[in-house]
């Protein structure tokens, strides 16, 4: 599987030009890493921040 290179570049260029609606869109998943490395453990958090990465990984790839 490989990324559509016109959703990459439209993902970008949105980065670029709103870099704070793109710290809005990812606070929910930074809330949820610092709450359970807080409050659990450091190593779970980490396994769920691959886990979260691996899944926005498919849905950036999967095919429709």
């Amino acid at each position: 599987m490989a990324i559509d290179p016109a959703k990459s570049k439209a993902v970008s260029q949105v980065v670029r030009e709103h870099p704070g609606m793109s710290l809005v869109a990812m606070s929910p998943g930074i809330v949820v890493f610092l709450l359970v490395g807080i409050f659990a453990n450091w190593f779970l958090a980490i396994v769920l921040g691959v886990a979260m990465v691996a899944g926005g990984y498919y849905v950036l790839t999967r095919q429709k």
